[in-house]
């Protein structure tokens, strides 16, 4: 798996934040953009507020059935990123080592959702690859 991403746009977010959660209409929205890239993976940036994910972020984005790459080119200048979200169109969550760059690199809490994109269908993973809870909230 491949990904091309700027780092110079985009506002680092403290992964030793206190915990976070997530909306669960987002997280819903975020399974069906999964499930609707199927067999290509999808990808998209995560930001909101207070510990909150609130919004997930479409930039334009080229991807295959092992890759995605995102133009975080267009990432409008001062936005907080919190993490990052992408599919696996296999029943593997298990980051990559494409992944784990990826993490490093943007915010602290990763989520990835696999086939075959089930309310249950996700892991939350911390910038190191490591297992996260994420609370689903209302």
């Amino acid at each position: 798996m491949r990904r091309l991403w700027r780092r110079d746009r985009i506002d680092r977010v403290d992964e030793t934040a206190p915990k976070k959660a997530i909306r669960r209409g987002l997280l819903m929205a975020m399974i069906e953009a999964s499930k609707s890239s199927h067999p290509y993976e999808f990808v998209a940036l995560l930001t909101g507020k207070k510990g909150v994910i609130e919004e997930f972020i479409m930039l334009p984005y080229e991807s295959g059935e092992t890759m995605a790459i995102i133009q975080t080119h267009a990432l409008p200048i001062g936005v907080k990123i919190m993490g990052t979200v992408h599919s696996h169109p296999s029943p593997n969550p298990t980051p990559s080592d494409e992944d784990l760059n990826m993490f490093s690199s943007y915010g602290g809490v990763h989520i990835i959702i696999h086939y075959p994109y089930c309310q249950n269908c996700w892991k939350a993973y911390n910038v190191r690859g490591e297992e996260t809870e994420l609370e689903v909230i209302d």
